[in-house]
């Protein structure tokens, strides 16, 4: 929804962070104190230079992960709790769990985990037309296997002029629209606060469409936590950008109270309860009667979940065959589903002719 709604692509160099995080990330020359290196003093090891939207691909920031929607690049996201991924509201408002993965790792093409979603939440007072609230939560199906990222306890005016590192897998040329489903993150100084989000303007480096939800990071005593969610800026992103700050949001991401699970442990895998199948989706218990239509609980290899399915067609022959076999002098097949067999005068053996076991 670029333009409007967007984001995912990312850039440059950095080394406090990159430790903090422990991203197994190579710097070469970081500063005494923790300073952010230059662009230059980033050892190029398995990241690759993109000279595109000043961003750089990555295959760091563990927590960093991309929303997928039927299987394409649709958002980006970050863990801030075992199940509970940050994005944007506009990346989940009308969208159904179901239909989204959240997928680990430094490409679309490589994952190295694929989580399903068990429901989205859109902040209530989102704002489509005003870009307003634009925040949501995923809530996952299974632990994350990453260590989550605090979310950041308070941010003000004062911090207009501080750096902060933007992740994303989205666009990484925004007029030609290409280089998605590839982490890469960049450094970019905020240029103003307001109450609820911040703006960025930095010449040849931005966020991009499908890094929309995607963190900007920042490094606090030591520590590194999620300063915003990327939420709009302009359709070629070459101007401008804008992230929801998550410290205006913390009652709504639950940030120091323990969530209450709606579903009571129910998950989006689900379950098989006699003939019914039960699972959580969009925070609620749901339940479907397999025996009505006329179907068996079972667990579904294609979708990873249980589901209603259909029952696997019973062996009448109990694995007799029509081509048989020798009991001794004894043949034994099976025919028009049901088993046969036939005492030889002779002896039973192959018949080649026929392609089937007969008496000789």
């Amino acid at each position: 929804m670029k333009g409007m709604n967007r984001r995912p692509t990312i850039e440059a160099g950095l080394c406090a962070l990159l430790a903090l995080l422990a991203l197994h990330f190579t710097a070469a020359g970081c500063a005494p104190g923790g300073e952010l290196p230059s662009e230059e003093d980033v050892e190029e090891s398995d990241e690759q230079r993109e000279p595109i939207v000043g961003g750089q691909s990555t295959s760091a920031f563990p927590a960093v992960g991309a929303l997928t929607r039927f299987g394409g690049t649709h958002c980006t996201g970050t863990v801030i709790a075992a199940r509970t991924v940050v994005t944007a509201a506009h990346c989940v408002k009308g969208v159904s769990a179901s239909s989204l993965k959240f997928v680990l790792g430094g490409s679309l093409n490589s994952p190295t985990a694929t989580i399903n979603v068990s429901s989205v939440k859109a902040h209530p007072s989102y704002n489509e037309s005003q870009l307003t609230n634009d925040i949501g939560i995923v809530t996952l199906a299974s632990d994350a296997p990453v260590t989550p990222v605090k979310v950041l306890s308070a941010m003000d005016s004062g911090w207009a002029g501080r750096e902060l590192v933007f992740v994303g897998y989205g666009a990484s040329n925004g007029t030609a629209q290409t280089g998605y489903g590839t982490k890469r993150y960049v450094r970019m100084p905020i240029q103003s606060v307001s109450a609820t989000s911040f703006r960025y303007s930095v010449a040849g480096k931005n966020t991009c469409n499908g890094d929309s939800g995607g963190p900007a990071l920042a490094e606090v005593g030591n520590e590194v936590f999620v300063a915003g969610v990327t939420s709009y800026g302009d359709a070629n992103c070459t101007q401008y950008g804008v992230d929801t700050r998550t410290d205006a949001y913390k009652s709504f991401l639950g940030v120091g109270t323990p969530a209450a699970d709606p579903c009571q442990g129910e998950t989006f895998t689900g379950r098989c309860n006699g003939t019914s199948v039960i699972w959580c989706e969009n925070q609620q218990v749901q339940t479907s009667n397999c025996a009505s239509q006329s179907k068996v609980c079972g667990f579904s290899a294609e979708e990873q979940y249980y589901g209603c399915v259909a029952p696997a067609q019973v062996d009448p022959c109990n694995g007799e065959t029509y081509a048989g076999r020798c009991d001794g002098e004894t043949v034994i097949w099976c025919e028009n589903q049901t088993v046969k067999n036939k005492t030889c005068s002779n002896s039973c053996a192959f018949n080649t002719a026929q392609g089937y076991y007969d008496c000789q």
